[in-house]
């Protein structure tokens, strides 16, 4: 007999465990409601006016380490922010850090800056719980460890496709966004969608989450990077990240994507812990080789406890 799980045996679980967490309330909004929340302005949670600034100098050419350092500095919170990571023991820079231009000219470099700020600022107005699955500490968990190993993924590419690695760090930054949004407008959901989670630990978390939802958190971050008026590759990856199938204009940035959330699974990191399929697919169609993409993992995760603790830094906790 075959110990592996089938799907309807899952959601069978998924269904017994319901009688555990209760029941849903009287303004649970189904998937076209939350949709039309998501896209109607006068309720999405609009980008900071920092963001907007920051956006800005991405495409100015006369933008440089100051300038960038004086766009942050406008937000003390953010500066802090960005001085803490700068600090932090995963970065092991000795002598300390005490401005966002010694963050940008000495320990982290423009671009980490930018799109660590870019993604914090934006972040910001949306109130969520710090602790537990799919809190706060949970989501940067997984972005900043995910932003550090997709570039060294990025690397064993072909030069000629690699994407540009700036635009890859600010894409995974955002591309789990959906879990934020969730808690930040439908509280009842997000919070009825956990005490599921955590009576189902070997249930996918897609799964879960249509079977609640009726659709799922790369959907959420979709509609929200769509109302953002964000690139459409970011669109793309948004809705498309955990499938390896995907075939189409972004399907490069998909695969990465994709194959950085099933690696850091399997360290006990971020939203795929539970997928049960593997990479061979992934490295077959980006052309990685496998041994050295299991190398680029073991080399990460030997400073996993330090990002851990760094990610505390950031959120000063």
């Amino acid at each position: 007999m075959s110990a592996s799980i089938s799907l309807d045996e899952k959601l069978q679980g998924a269904l017994w465990a319901l009688n555990t967490v209760g029941h849903k309330g009287s303004d649970w909004a189904s998937p076209q409601d939350m949709r039309d929340t998501i896209l109607a302005l006068d309720q999405l949670p609009p980008l900071p006016e920092i963001a907007h600034r920051l956006l800005a100098l991405r495409g100015d050419p006369r933008c440089d380490a100051q300038t960038l350092a004086n766009v942050i500095d406008l937000d003390p919170n953010l500066s802090a922010q960005v001085v803490r990571w700068a600090s932090s023991p995963y970065y092991g820079f000795r002598a300390k850090t005490v401005t966002v231009r010694d963050a940008i000219s000495i320990v982290l470099g423009f671009d980490a800056v930018f799109n660590l700020a870019f993604g914090l600022c934006a972040l910001s107005p949306m109130q969520i719980p710090v602790e537990g699955p799919l809190g706060k500490r949970f989501f940067w968990f997984q972005t900043l460890a995910g932003t550090n190993l997709i570039q060294k993924l990025a690397m064993l590419l072909d030069s000629a496709e690699r994407p540009p690695l700036p635009q890859l760090n600010l894409i995974y930054l955002l591309h789990n966004t959906g879990h934020m949004l969730l808690a930040h407008l439908f509280q009842p959901q997000f919070s009825y969608l956990v005490r599921l989670l955590m009576a189902n630990p070997g249930n996918d978390l897609l799964t879960v989450e249509r079977f609640v939802l009726g659709t799922d958190h790369a959907t959420l971050g979709a509609w929200l990077m769509q109302g953002w008026q964000m690139p459409k590759s970011l669109q793309e990856v948004c809705l498309h990240h955990h499938n390896p199938c995907y075939r189409g204009p972004e399907e490069r940035l998909v695969w990465l994507v994709c194959l950085t959330d099933r690696l850091l699974g399997r360290l006990g990191i971020g939203d795929a812990t539970r997928s049960e399929e593997d990479e061979a697919s992934l490295y077959a169609s980006l052309r990685i080789d496998p041994a050295k993409a299991e190398q680029t993992l073991l080399q990460f995760a030997e400073k996993k406890d330090e990002l851990e603790q760094s990610v505390g830094t950031l959120l000063n906790r």
